[in-house]
Order: C-alpha cells, then sequence, then structure tokens
C-alpha cells in the first residue's frame, strides 16, 4: 500500500512494481526514499499546475534518476545521471534475470 497524498499515489501497475522492486533492491533505502519523495514532488507540482502527465513514467523516471550513484551502475565515462537513465532503459528492455 502506497501513501496518497493530496489524490497523488505511486501508480499501482506491474510495471511500478517491478520498477520499484529493482530499485529496492539495487538502491540503499535512504535514495529509495528520496527518489519516492521526488515522484510525489513533481507529481503534486503538475497536479497545481493542471498539467496532465502519465503517473507510470513519471514514477519511472524519478526513481531511476539516481540509480547512477549506486556503484553496481555507476560507469567511467559517463556523470551519475546519464548512468541513471541507462539503468532505466536496461531494466525497462530487457526482462528481469536476464
Amino acid at each position: 500500500m502506497s501513501l496518497i497524498v493530496e489524490g497523488v499515489a505511486i501508480p499501482d501497475s506491474k510495471l511500478a512494481l517491478e520498477i520499484t522492486e529493482v530499485v529496492r533492491d539495487t538502491e540503499t533505502p535512504l535514495l529509495f526514499h528520496h527518489s519516492s519523495r521526488v515522484y510525489y514532488f513533481g507529481a503534486l507540482a503538475g497536479k497545481h499546475r493542471g498539467l496532465k502527465f502519465d503517473p507510470e513514467l513519471l514514477y519511472a523516471g524519478a526513481v531511476f534518476h539516481d540509480m547512477g550513484l549506486m556503484p553496481r551502475h555507476s560507469g567511467l565515462n559517463e556523470r551519475f545521471e546519464a548512468d541513471g537513465a541507462n539503468a532505466a532503459r536496461d531494466s525497462c528492455v530487457r526482462p528481469r534475470g536476464i
């Protein structure tokens, strides 16, 4: 069960649940909770401004945005932001365990 803040909750979809599992298994609890707050703040800001957005896509971007700070996903040639984007791409394109 996720927290609901002013009508905003983490999407309850298969993809969002799988993303949560990947990120929780990789990031520290501190970084995971930071990334979750990024989703809530972004969704609330968008809602306040009357923007239409895909909550699932926003959630994926928010929780993966700092993944490049983790040694497992940190490369030698990119900034951590790019490493996080690469981790998101790899996790969402390839089935887990491959």
